[in-house]
């Protein structure tokens, strides 16, 4: 199958695809699963193969359009983090907050690092100011008594 970059908008794309494609995309954005979404529409068999940031924008505006049937995202309060962090089994010595990028842009990450450097996702934020999860991670790394670093009161 030839890869076309040529982009289509998203309701063209959407249009392209087949009902069966298109509730299996739809079960993958409810389900907070973008880049199996991604795969759905890429392995569709539409022809010419639609680019991947065609892909991208179409599950994007899936995402808007079935917004209040999402999963809700994981608590990311203090409370429920700290407690994440001690079911680890585990003594959490550090705290690491840190910038990274997906296809949608930037989003903080939140991990526990044990004695022996073994690292564990806490949380993701994006699309958020960053001073709330500092604070949260702040919050979480007192309670523990681990350290925290991280991007700082100064942003990314």
């Amino acid at each position: 199958m030839a890869h076309d970059d040529r982009s289509l908008p998203p309701h063209e794309l959407w249009a392209a695809l087949p009902w069966e494609a298109r509730e299996r995309v739809d079960a993958h954005v409810v389900r907070r699963a973008g880049l199996s979404a991604v795969r759905e529409v890429l392995d569709a068999g539409v022809s010419p193969r639609p680019g991947l940031y065609a892909c991208l924008e179409l599950v994007h505006v899936r995402e808007e359009i079935l917004a209040d049937r999402l999963v809700p995202l994981p608590p990311r309060d203090a409370d429920t983090l700290t407690g994440r962090a001690r079911a680890l089994g585990r003594p959490v010595v550090a705290l690491v907050l840190e910038w990274d990028w997906d296809s949608w842009g930037p989003l903080l990450v939140l991990s526990a690092l044990d004695g022996a450097g073994e690292r564990a996702e806490l949380a993701q934020w994006q699309g958020c100011p960053w001073d709330g999860p500092l604070a949260v991670a702040a919050d979480v790394a007192g309670r523990l008594g681990a350290e925290l670093s991280g991007p700082g009161e100064d942003g990314p």
